[in-house]
């Protein structure tokens, strides 16, 4: 259904234009660390509207050729939006899941854009009512963790906290114990660790992990995102032996076109759609749709988003009526990228929930372009030739 209304479009993409915003604070990780990222606004022409969309396009470096990440898209320049959408799709592996994304996302803003509908709308998402939003706290040093639940508990986001777990068992343990005891018992306390306890797959007994995920259940974790490399009958069966303690698929759901073939019920109670990783708003959507027949939770994740995205996917996860979400703006980070905005649909609530004032067309997104450009990096454009 949306191909046919993507197909109505008849005006040609005349531009794509590309802005590189860098953010230099580092991010702690069980696999490492990011000291910076470079990411890319995009925006996409056709009439007179033009659609936005965002990704990372580099971590840990310092420089990047705009016009060769580009360069890949040129052949997009004159086709309609249905056209150019079916390309990007097509080429999911040629031009790798984050630039098939943030294409895609820019493409269906500017396609609702030019209809005047939602890409709510053009979706066929009709959620409505606000969704929590999930703060993220990235440190190892338990003094630290506590500063940013304090932060999180100041900003009205007492409901969901996410902390990042390291695959150490004592480390990991000192840490929940920290963001449990500013937050409360109430709180709803996510551990991702990105594989950390167990980076490889094998066919080891899942003896240990359960071991360690008792550890980390007593000291007051509530859900663990991606403990380990699994495979999908392993995910099964880890969830069937922690109990109650809420395993959280990510890393298997990537891309979305690949899950919805490979998701099955039980590999956990939440399941997260990772924005920045999915390839495809419109496959993600259909896997958000599996996961709610597996009678399962749904969150919206983040990938360390700052700009454009975040609207975008916060107005999924309320179109999908997700349990969360944690693509959220972040202080410090999206300071340039706010000063830049002159419309957004999306706000936060004093309670740290997630809403709409109404339902714009496109994402509702509208930029004040010379001035995204004072703090952008660097600036390429492609044109018809």
């Amino acid at each position: 259904m949306i191909m046919e209304r993507l197909d109505q479009v008849t005006d040609p993409i005349r531009s794509i234009e590309l802005y590189r915003y860098d953010v230099n604070v580092q991010r702690q990780f069980s696999h490492g660390a990011w000291t910076n990222r470079i990411h890319g606004f995009i925006r996409i022409a056709a009439g007179d509207r033009g659609g936005w969309g965002e990704n990372i396009m580099a971590i840990n470096r310092e420089e990047l050729d705009l016009n060769e990440w580009l360069n890949p898209l040129q052949d997009l320049i004159g086709m309609t939006i249905g056209e150019a959408v079916r390309t990007v799709m097509s080429r999911l592996v040629e031009l790798g899941s984050k630039r098939a994304e943030m294409v895609e996302m820019a493409l269906l803003d500017l396609a609702g854009q030019l209809l005047g509908q939602s890409a709510l709308e053009l979706l066929e998402l009709d959620g409505k009512e606000p969704v929590p939003g999930l703060f993220c706290i990235l440190e190892k040093d338990p003094e630290k963790v506590r500063e940013r639940a304090q932060e999180s508990w100041h900003q009205g986001y007492r409901t969901h906290v996410k902390v990042k777990l390291f695959g150490d068992t004592q480390l990991d343990k000192k840490v929940i114990e920290a963001a449990r005891g500013i937050m409360g018992q109430e709180t709803f306390i996510i551990g991702d660790v990105n594989d950390g306890y167990r980076p490889k797959k094998s066919d080891d007994s899942l003896d240990g992990i359960v071991v360690a995920l008792r550890v980390l259940q007593e000291a007051g974790l509530n859900a663990c995102e991606d403990p380990a490399n699994l495979t999908v009958p392993q995910w099964v069966e880890l969830q069937r032996q922690v109990g109650v303690l809420e395993l959280l698929p990510d890393a298997p759901l990537r891309p979305a076109v690949d899950a919805v073939r490979l998701a099955v019920t039980g590999m956990g109670g939440i399941y997260n759609i990772h924005p920045g990783c999915a390839g495809s708003l419109i496959h993600a959507v259909e896997l958000a749709r599996k996961i709610r027949g597996f009678g399962a939770r749904l969150m919206i994740g983040d990938d360390s988003l700052v700009g454009p995205a975040c609207t975008v996917w916060q107005q999924i996860a309320i179109g999908l009526s997700a349990d969360w979400v944690e693509a959220l703006e972040k202080p410090g980070e999206s300071d340039a990228f706010d000063a830049c905005v002159t419309a957004q649909d999306t706000y936060r609530t004093a309670d740290g929930r997630v809403s709409m004032s109404g339902r714009s067309p496109g994402f509702g997104l509208t930029m004040d372009e010379k001035q995204l450009r004072t703090c952008s990096r660097d600036y390429s454009k492609l044109e018809a030739i």
